[in-house]
């Protein structure tokens, strides 16, 4: 059942992101609201769980573009391994490694997928998308983690636990 929910939001999203999310540009760019909720499932989740919705949501992205099929679900692959994170606890904030992770995943995913476009034969301005693009997407993407994140975690929360919880949402232990 979790899969098919998965399934249709990260459906709703690819669409939102080819449909609406251009024309709500902030600092240039658009919000990349696929991977902002791929890495929070990710670090909310479990990474047995992470890596077949990263495949599902990969697909999903590609369908609507006219980007080769794949190179989303390649470029969002280095979330599960940086879903390690969840389990070294550097800091006592749950949140805070989500932060990091969607900040990875941002630069991760500008790299891989610009690099197979690049080698498709796609005319790629590194300089240009770097400094113009992914500088203000890694803000914007952090800046919408928790617009994922505190739903995601407090549904999560609600169906492996259900009643009063002492803990925070934002996961402050």
């Amino acid at each position: 059942m979790k899969y098919f929910v998965a399934f249709l939001v990260f459906f709703f999203l690819a669409i939102l992101t080819v449909s609406a999310l251009p024309y709500t540009k902030v600092l240039g760019v658009s919000p990349d609201v696929v991977l902002v909720l791929v890495a929070c499932w990710a670090m909310v989740r479990n990474r047995e769980e992470a890596l077949p919705v990263i495949l599902m949501a990969g697909y999903l992205r590609d369908l609507p573009t006219s980007d080769p099929l794949g190179v989303s679900a390649l470029a969002l692959l280095p979330i599960v391994l940086l879903t390690v994170l969840r389990e070294v606890r550097i800091v006592q904030s749950d949140f805070l490694p989500v932060l990091f992770v969607v900040a990875s995943g941002t630069m991760f995913y500008f790299v891989i997928s610009s690099g197979v476009l690049a080698i498709t034969g796609e005319e790629v301005p590194w300089l240009d998308a770097l400094g113009r693009r992914l500088a203000p997407a890694l803000l914007l993407n952090m800046l919408i983690t928790p617009i994922f994140y505190l739903p995601l975690r407090w549904l999560t929360s609600e169906i492996s636990s259900p009643g009063p919880r002492a803990r925070s949402v934002l996961g402050i232990r």
